[in-house]
Formats: structure tokens, C-alpha cells, sequence
């Protein structure tokens, strides 16, 4: 179909295969082994590309591009959706006015987040097919001059095709595109199945017939052997039907598997007056196809059940450096369902035995043992991944293990500025302040430009240790804003720099000399310089919007000060001397 003169198709194939300038990339920067467009990507890309992603540091909304490695295009893009049907759109419309500002003539993507992020494949359409529009319609392209979306499941190509014709018009013509590397005569005789009705075009028209002439003496001589010659044919043959949505979730290699065994079992497939799909031929043949089909449906099964329970529960393994790390949707849902007698594979394809009585797992090749856990997510509340298990509290304080990673991340951090002993770290896991933070967060992110977003920083506040047990529970409090002045505004206090928060006038000793600071996470968004007399932000020259944060100097800031008591989370909590 055509767009303000750009080229747009709906391609059901592997996007591995695609020939673009830009190849889009989706992948959530932390898994790189599900089965999926990402794993397929990364691998034909080779490990110099995957290095990079797991080194990259990516804001929200941002694309992040990296060089091609293997893959025949000049750039890979490299996105993730956060199952946001709003981020989704954005991304399709930055990576449209990407491409032009790259000078890239055409760019393949995938349907982001509607493989492994697990989202309606019609919504996933409407985002992209619409962020598309919204790009190309906005910009005065002069470079990219083709889009290709390419869809590897028939129900995912399907939706975009329903879909599209709802975004772009009703008499928008549909055909079926060549490679872009090949010309309309140079394209392969025997093309994939873009949909099911060319499946069905692609199988013969007309079943093979055999005539009998059948002689006798009597009438019921003749009869007697026709009927049975007709019992003897219905012995051997047999017919099977099958939903439309069953055929529709079939994948690309299923389809294929398909059409091979209707061609070489020499069967006949037809759709009859209910829309039933009818396979019918000798028994042993159209045995063969049902098998297909229940493979196929259990696999579909065991995929919705592996989706559902991956959005409810989460098991985790203890990584390299002490970092937990999510185990895949298929050793989740062996881990749940106790199926570990085959053991489990790892996002990195490394094999583990499980013990779920002391919940270990043990590398097959070295023998490492490292440790797992359970995460059950509520309905309206992921739990960080380095989050312990909660019990069902709302509250919990976890002091960290100084060996760890976490603990000596958050150490090193702070003693950047300040030279004293640390003495404890505490983790600080409140569901309800959390939850109420990142409410915050996404209302900032929709607000304010892909640049800005939320402005999340780690930042520090000290505090006297009567007030600890209260920040843990209830938050940091702004009604409290004038104990250690209000020079910048009547607000929430935090330091760029541990060494401000660690002064006696802030972290104030207790009678054993100890001290206490917070680390937190401050949503900063837009900011701007602020006085003494400020109840809250200012408002911005974008009509009907307000600063999110106001600091002590706008160019090389040192303080923040918020207004609102969820757009901070006290994280952790360091007790020093």
C-alpha cells in the first residue's frame, strides 16, 4: 500500500531475511535467549552487537542503534515497547523520522511486543500502523522511501491486515510484496503463504479421480460389487475438520509442514459452507494432518499458559555478579508447575538441575550452584526483579549481603563523596509507595517529551533516625520542609552528592555516633530554578504545564526539590559512622 508516496508492507516472513537499510530490533536490554525476533536477530548479528546491548544505557522511549554485525543492512535499531501501546506508537513515528534523518531508503520492524511482550496483535497494529502514519504524514520525506512490517505468525499478519484497512482507508489495496532485494520478475516462482486464502490457492483445484466400469450378469451382482468397492474406499479414507482461528494461529514452519503433507500424501484441503477447514484422503494421510494440527494446538496452549503465568509469577536465578536475572517463560512455567525433572535452561541457553525444597540450581557442566526465587506479582504491581519474595507484606526491610553486587554498587556509589564506614545497607521494599511511584512516573512520561520523560536520578536525603521508620512507611513528607531551611522552595530535599546529605545538620547523629542517609529515586522531569517562597513548581511557557522539580542552579545542578510526595522512593537506607 501506498503512504504520501512511501511504500508500506505487511510482509509474512522472518525478518531475519530482510535486505532494508535499518532493521528495528525489539528486546526489553536484559533477556537475549527467548525464543523470539530479538533471539533471531542477535544471532545472525553476532556477539559484538548482543556486548553492546548489554552495555547500553537506554532512556525511555529512546532507540538505540547499533552497527549491523552479520546482518546484511546497514544499521540495526533497537527498541523496547514496555507492552505500551502509546510507547509502541511512539517509537514506530521516531523510527520513521530516524530513518530520514539517517538518510535510510527503506527499514524493516517487527510487531513490537506481540510475540514475546504478549500484547493483542489488532492493538499492536493500531500502534505501529498509526505511529507510522503519524510519521510519515508529519516530516517531508525525502530518503525513506519503503516500510516493511514483518509479521512471522498468520494471526499476527492477519491482524495488520484488518487493521490497516481501518488506519488507512477501506479502498487501500493489499498485494503481496517481493523481497526488496529482488525485482517482480526475479521473485521466487513458489512464493510463502501471505494469508490463508492463498494457501488454500496454492493447493490443487480438483481431486484426482479413478472410474470404475463395473460388469456382471445381474443387476445385483453389479450392485453387491459397487457397494462394496464403496465400503472397502470408505475404510481407507477419511475426513477432519478444523476451526479457521486453529489454522490462523499456525506459524510460518507449520503452515509449510502443511501444505507439504496435503501435497505429498496426495490430500485435499477445502473450506466447506460453514467456513470449516476439511481435510479429507486416505486415513493414514489425514491422520497425519490431525497430528499436525493437535501438535500445533497444544502448542498454542502451552504458549497461552506460559504468557498468562509469566504476567503473574516470576522465577529468578541468581546470575554472574549477583544479579538476579528472570528465567524464560518456559523454565517459569516449569518452575511453577515443579516440572524439573528434565532441569531448566537459562536466558543464556545454560542448563541447570533444580532442587525446589532449598531452591538451588546447579550448572550441568561446571556443577556452580546458585540460588532461585519466586516472585508472585499482584494485579496491578510488578515486583522489581532484586526484590525478595514479600509474603504478602506490604513493607519489608531486607538488610543486603555486603558480598553482593547490590550491596557493594550502592556502597561504592556513595563513598564516592563521603569517606566514612559504611556499617549497613537496608533495601527498602514498600509496595504501596512503589506502586504510587510508578503511577508518577508514567504520568510524567506521557506528559513530557521522549528528551525529558521522568528524569529519574538516584539522588540522597539524610535524615535523623526518629524519622527513618516513618519514611520507610509512609514516604518522604513535605509538610516537613522548612527543618533544614527552604532556600530553594518549600519541598523535598535531595543531594546529587552523598557528602551534601551526610552533614550533621541533615543525617544527624544518633547517641552512638551513627548516622543514617536514604538513597532514592527522585522523578525530576522538567526543572527549574527555585526560591525560598515556592509551595510548589512553577508553571512552564507550554500552556497549562508546571515544572516537575525546581534545583539550586540549572546548569550544573547539585539539589533538587520536588513537590510531590510520590515522584521520590526511598530505595535504600545507609547507616555510616
Amino acid at each position: 500500500m501506498a503512504v504520501d508516496r512511501i511504500k508500506l508492507h505487511l510482509v509474512f516472513g522472518d525478518i531475519t531475511d530482510e535486505m532494508t537499510d535499518a532493521i528495528v530490533n525489539t528486546t526489553d536490554f536484559n533477556d537475549f535467549q527467548t525464543n523470539g525476533a530479538c533471539k533471531d536477530i542477535l544471532t545472525k548479528a553476532g556477539p559484538s552487537v548482543q556486548s553492546l546491548l548489554k552495555g547500553a544505557s537506554v532512556a525511555w522511549r529512546q532507540i538505540f542503534t547499533t552497527p549491523p554485525g552479520g546482518l546484511p543492512c546497514k544499521i540495526i535499531m533497537h527498541v523496547c515497547g514496555e507492552r505500551s501501546p502509546s510507547v509502541i506508537k511512539t517509537l514506530a513515528k521516531e523510527i520513521v523520522v530516524q530513518c530520514e534523518h539517517g538518510r535510510y531508503q527503506s527499514v524493516a520492524i517487527p510487531a513490537i511486543c506481540a510475540g514475546q511482550g504478549g500484547l493483542d496483535p489488532k492493538v499492536v497494529a493500531k500502534s505501529i500502523l498509526e505511529g507510522v502514519k503519524e510519521g510519515v504524514q508529519g516530516a517531508n520525506l525525502q530518503y525513506l522511501k519503503n516500510i516493511r512490517i514483518i509479521l512471522l505468525k498468520i494471526n499476527v499478519f492477519l491482524a495488520f491486515k484488518t487493521v490497516a484497512r481501518q488506519v488507512f482507508g477501506a479502498s487501500t489495496q493489499m498485494t503481496a510484496p517481493a523481497p526488496l532485494h529482488l525485482s517482480r520478475s526475479q521473485a521466487p516462482s513458489s512464493p510463502v503463504c501471505y494469508d490463508l486464502s492463498s494457501l488454500l490457492a496454492s493447493l490443487p483445484v480438483t481431486e484426482d479421480k479413478a472410474a470404475f466400469l463395473v460388469i456382471g450378469d445381474r443387476d445385483k451382482d453389479v450392485f453387491d460389487a459397487c457397494t462394496e468397492l464403496q465400503r472397502a474406499y470408505d475404510s481407507q479414507c477419511l475426513k477432519e475438520s478444523f476451526y479457521s482461528d486453529e489454522m490462523e494461529r499456525l506459524t510460518k514452519d507449520e503452515l509449510n509442514q502443511l501444505r507439504t503433507k496435503v501435497h505429498s500424501l496426495h490430500l485435499q484441503l477445502e473450506i466447506n459452507s460453514s467456513g470449516k477447514w476439511v481435510a479429507k484422503g486416505l486415513k493414514d494421510g489425514v491422520n497425519e494432518v490431525a497430528r499436525l494440527m493437535r501438535d500445533a494446538l497444544r502448542r498454542q496452549v502451552r504458549e497461552k499458559e506460559q504468557d498468562n503465568l509469566f504476567t503473574q509469577v516470576a522465577w529468578c536465578i541468581l546470575g554472574p555478579r549477583s544479579i538476579w536475572q528472570k528465567v524464560p517463560k518456559k523454565a517459569n512455567h516449569q518452575l511453577e508447575r515443579a516440572d524439573v525433572n528434565d532441569g531448566i535452561v537459562d536466558a543464556q541457553g545454560v542448563k541447570w538441575t533444580v532442587d525446589l525444597r532449598k531452591l538451588e540450581a546447579t550448572e550441568c557442566d561446571s556443577g556452580q550452584v546458585t540460588a532461585l526465587k519466586r516472585l508472585e506479582n499482584l494485579s496491578d504491581f510488578s515486583f522489581p526483579i532484586h526484590w525478595d519474595s514479600m509474603n504478602q507484606k506490604g513493607l519489608k526491610v531486607v538488610a543486603l549481603d555486603p558480598q553482593s553486587a547490590e550491596y557493594k554498587t550502592v556502597k561504592a556509589d556513595f563513598q564516592r563523596t563521603v569517606l566514612k564506614t559504611v556499617l549497613k545497607i537496608e533495601r527498602i521494599q514498600n509496595i504501596n509507595l512503589r506502586r504510587l511511584y510508578e503511577a508518577r512516573k508514567s504520568e510524567l512520561e506521557i506528559k513530557n517529551d521522549p528528551a525529558v520523560g521522568a528524569g529519574e536520578k538516584i539522588l540522597y536525603h539524610g535524615s535523623a533516625q526518629a524519622s527513618c521508620s516513618s519514611i520507610m512507611s509512609t514516604n518522604f513528607n513535605r509538610n516537613f520542609a522548612g527543618q533544614n531551611g527552604t532556600v530553594y522552595g518549600q519541598g523535598t530535599y535531595f543531594a546529587v552528592n552523598a557528602s551534601y546529605s551526610a552533614n550533621v545538620n541533615y543525617a544527624v547523629p544518633a547517641a552512638d555516633g551513627t548516622q543514617q542517609m536514604f538513597v532514592a529515586r527522585v522523578l525530576t522531569g522538567h526543572y527549574t530554578m527555585g526560591f525560598g517562597d515556592m509551595r510548589t513548581a512553577p508553571v512552564r511557557v507550554v500552556p497549562d504545564q508546571f515544572y516537575d522539580s525546581v534545583v539550586d542552579y540549572t546548569q550544573n545542578p547539585t539539589m533538587f526539590v520536588v513537590f510531590h510526595d510520590c515522584q521520590a522512593y526511598p530505595d535504600y537506607l545507609i547507616t555510616f559512622k
